[in-house]
């Protein structure tokens, strides 16, 4: 089943702030998912045609196994969103 529009934007709204909180962490090894949140905001933005977020799910909870708080939360309920529509 292909994920509906809105899915997407609300898993991309929750992707972005917790590309927003990753900002503020100084160090160095968030920078690898920074970029790999950067990565799947893309993927999924308007233009893109995806039958599946499977390869996003898998991505994002090997991010979200590496951040803590309101970061981790946020990935996590993006992953919800794509798991549950289109993963």
């Amino acid at each position: 089943m292909p994920l509906r529009r809105s899915d997407l934007e609300q898993a991309v709204r929750y992707l972005q702030h917790a590309r927003e909180l990753l900002d503020e962490e100084p160090l160095a090894r968030m920078r690898a998912s920074r970029g790999a949140l950067d990565l799947t905001v893309r993927r999924l933005s308007p233009g893109d045609l995806l039958d599946s977020a499977a390869a996003e799910v898998t991505m994002l909870r090997e991010i979200a196994g590496k951040v803590d708080g309101e970061t981790r939360t946020d990935i996590l309920k993006a992953v919800a969103i794509l798991a549950v529509r289109g993963g």
